[in-house]
């Protein structure tokens, strides 16, 4: 069987990452957890922290500082949201079966905190050949050279690659650079793709 590289993205691929999710479990008003989503999940300084141009006792100073109000919460938020992250079992089950045949890879936009949280609580990933995690990069996917860089340290042809991401910017970043393409949809859909490409 034809050897082939795939690369697979973390959050909501092979962890579930669910902001909503996160906040409901955490928190009972409404109003608060609103606050919240604003305040952390979709500003500049959470993907500075996936950027990793952002230690995370600065991030939350700056969260404190932007929201005095909301102090409290989110010091309990940024304590415990990443006890959320779990994996994806249906997809973290046929990796063992992917790495017969082919070489496995990470590429992903993560914090250093989170990430060395899970690199230490789950042992699958040792099935992994190599791994390109924002933080260590100061890049961020979609840019362009954080899929060039993937390729160029493990000597990757792109047309010998499958990505598979959840993003569509990031999907469409990757095939600009003749890298294959999977946006995911799910486990089942997954499977059927990858078994079309001959990958599994």
């Amino acid at each position: 069987m034809f050897l082939r590289n795939i690369v697979f993205d973390l959050g909501n691929v092979l962890f579930k990452f669910d902001p909503e999710g996160i906040l409901d479990d955490l928190f009972k008003d409404p109003l608060v957890k609103r606050k919240l989503k604003e305040a952390v999940f979709t500003t500049s300084i959470w993907k500075e922290l996936d950027r990793g141009t952002l230690s995370f006792e600065e991030a939350k100073k700056i969260f404190h500082e932007k929201n005095p109000d909301l102090k409290e919460e989110i010091n309990i938020l940024l304590k415990e949201w990443k006890n959320y992250l779990h994996p994806i079992t249906e997809n973290v089950e046929i990796l063992p079966k992917l790495k017969e045949n082919n070489k496995l890879f990470i590429l992903s936009n993560f914090h250093e905190d989170a990430f060395n949280y899970i690199r230490g609580k789950y042992s699958f990933f040792d099935i992994f050949d190599g791994m390109v995690i924002s933080y260590k990069e100061k890049l961020l996917k979609p840019e362009k050279e954080i899929y060039q860089l993937l390729l160029n340290r493990y000597n990757l042809k792109p047309e010998e690659t499958i990505f598979v991401d959840d993003i569509v910017e990031n999907i469409q970043a990757a095939e600009e650079l003749g890298i294959k393409s999977i946006l995911y949809k799910g486990p089942e859909a997954l499977r059927e793709l990858l078994k079309r490409e001959g990958a599994l």
